[in-house]
């Protein structure tokens, strides 16, 4: 049996040479569910699904050493996302997440899916990242938090 399909659609390409990330340090964790609930709370968002990014292999960075300093980052990573929802919640948001496995030493919280070129240039730029820090991330996506 013959089957004729149509011709497959072709989504335009976005250019995202233009996108530009603006990093600002937040220092400790707890600055940073601060500032974060604070930003979401300004722009009136009523509820919000969490794009999380869970480090599972990387190789050696000044960030991560070993396994060891990345099993410490998942456990810091996941307390933090826990109060970023408890904060979010108290302060009348509805919050959610979901866990994406990732080959970086970063864990990023995204209020939307980070393009592949933005994950690009932060991974790129990882030496500007210091450790145990969290770092606000202003890209056009939307902000995204980057925990070390």
């Amino acid at each position: 049996m013959l089957l004729i399909y149509p011709p497959a659609t072709v989504l335009p390409q976005k250019d995202t040479s233009e996108d530009q990330v603006q990093l600002r340090e937040l220092g400790k964790a707890e600055d940073a569910v601060v500032s974060f609930t604070n930003l979401l709370v300004k722009t009136g968002t009523t509820s919000i699904r969490l794009h999380c990014t869970v480090p599972t292999w990387s190789s050696s960075t000044d960030t991560c050493l070993d396994l060891y300093d990345l099993h410490q980052l998942k456990s810091r990573f996941l307390l933090f996302v826990h109060d970023l929802l408890q904060s979010l919640r108290a302060a009348g948001i509805s919050a959610s997440y979901s866990l994406s496995p990732s080959s970086s030493s970063l864990c990023l919280i995204c209020q939307k899916p980070v393009s592949i070129d933005i994950f690009q240039q932060l991974q790129e730029s990882s030496d500007k990242f210091k450790r145990e820090q969290v770092t606000l991330i202003e890209a056009e996506s939307g902000p995204c938090l980057i925990i070390t």
